[in-house]
């Protein structure tokens, strides 16, 4: 036995080791409702969507799979992501570690209300609206993996969250150089997003281009390689800078499905941004996408 006596074998842990993977061998009948739901989603997709009509036919978020938004510093990828957030059907976390809970609330607010300057009456009466629906986690500056970890499956298990949004990698205790961590921390999240049942987003940051005009793609995002290779989504989130001479139909901001495993469409789509209700609005001449109204929410909440 090469040197190892029956002594040195931790019979236990290999018991309880064969144990659980037993538990993961099924039959492939098993698993045929989902897998038929998963070729006929072409014709009927499943999953919430991203808020503009344009792109419901195209993409969608499952349940059990991981998301990254990228984008270079300053360019909305954040702000694009609270904006999906605020019309997702199934409830969200978010735990934005670079922004104080009430800073990310007050934005939300400001996308549902459609208003730089609701009355605080109105802001009130939205936000509780919220209930349920939108969950803050109160964090800011790096935390520890395994807090993270723990919020993910007590969201999932206690509370019934079906997104997590994680605002952003580098609030991971993660180096900047050290790409065996990152790759072993998006590992775990998308192991957890499997396993939980939940949809999870994570935020990370770009190399930013030469030209602002260009839109990047999923090699210019910073860190290791298996970041988006681990991924099962790849959301490309890019402004450019407008100068007074610009051309007001030409788009301010583009969204680009940069990977896509399990569905067929890749590609881009334009948008302007609506400065006042901090959304990103579809047509150049369009107000903000109003969110649902009160009378509706309340016949949502029964």
């Amino acid at each position: 036995m090469n040197g190892i006596t029956l002594e040195d074998i931790d019979f236990e842990r290999y018991l309880e080791e064969t144990e659980e993977i037993a538990q993961k061998v099924q039959q492939a009948t098993e698993f045929f409702d989902a897998a038929y739901d998963r070729i006929s989603e072409n014709s009927n997709p499943t999953g919430d969507t991203l808020p503009w009509p344009k792109t419901w036919d195209k993409f969608r978020f499952r349940d059990g799979e991981l998301t990254i938004w990228a984008g270079v510093n300053g360019n909305g990828k954040s702000l694009v992501m609270g904006q999906a957030a605020l019309f997702f059907n199934k409830p969200c976390v978010i735990a934005s570690m670079e922004m104080l809970p009430e800073a990310t609330l007050a934005r939300i607010i400001r996308q549902a209300c459609g208003n730089e300057y609701p009355t605080r009456d109105y802001a009130e009466r939205i936000t509780k609206k919220f209930y349920g629906k939108i969950w803050l986690y109160n964090q800011v500056g790096n935390v520890q993996q395994r807090a993270l970890f723990g919020m993910i499956r007590y969201c999932s298990r206690e509370l019934g969250i079906k997104h997590i949004m994680i605002d952003s990698l580098v609030k991971c205790g993660l180096g900047v150089d050290d790409y065996n961590s990152q790759k072993q921390f998006v590992d775990r999240l998308t192991s957890l997003a499997k396993d939980e049942g939940v949809h999870i987003h994570l935020v990370v940051h770009m190399r930013k281009l030469a030209n602002e005009s260009d839109v990047p793609d999923k090699h210019s995002i910073k860190g290791a390689g298996e970041i988006t290779d681990l991924a099962d989504n790849v959301i490309i989130v890019a402004r450019r800078t407008m100068n007074l001479e610009d051309n007001i139909e030409e788009p301010t901001g583009f969204i680009r499905i940069a990977k896509h495993r399990h569905g067929d469409y890749e590609g881009t789509w334009g948008f302007w941004f609506h400065e006042p209700s901090q959304q990103w609005v579809s047509a150049p001449d369009r107000g903000c996408l109003p969110w649902p109204s009160l009378e509706a929410q309340e016949m949502l909440s029964g």
